[in-house]
């Protein structure tokens, strides 16, 4: 089946199996990211990529959920030393919060560390807030 779609003065024919084809594939890619960054929301690992397909280094605040009972000055010493950026700590030491430069590699190295549970985190904006 042929459809026409109508984009900046032109038409463009796709057929179905053209969007089956695309659907196939962003769902092994939505596997391949959830089985290589299983505590990292798939959203931030996408930005992420696309970053680091324009070229951009951008600064994100992430928000890190860790398991209870962490030794946070330790934790804090670590953040420091791989970042250079100092994190909050909420929820009896829960919840870390941080903003930094971030790309894939430094994802990873974040999300396969024993005490975290979650990862979120969107860029950082000029007002300093972000969406989570």
């Amino acid at each position: 089946m042929l459809r026409n779609i109508f984009y900046t003065g032109q038409i463009f024919w796709i057929t179905m199996s053209e969007i089956e084809d695309v659907v196939k594939k962003f769902n092994e890619a939505d596997n391949a990211i959830r089985t290589l960054f299983p505590k990292s929301d798939p959203i931030l690992v996408v930005n992420l990529i696309f970053d680091e397909k324009a070229g951009r280094n951008n600064i994100y605040t992430l928000e890190v959920n860790l398991k209870a009972g962490q030794n946070l000055e330790e934790m804090r010493d670590r953040v420091v030393q791989l970042t250079g950026m100092v994190p909050s700590f909420y929820l009896h030491g829960t919840q870390m919060i941080v903003s930094h430069h971030l790309n894939l590699e430094m994802l990873k190295r974040i999300n396969d560390v024993d005490a975290v549970v979650k990862i979120k985190g969107s860029p950082y904006s000029a007002g300093g807030s972000s969406d989570f």
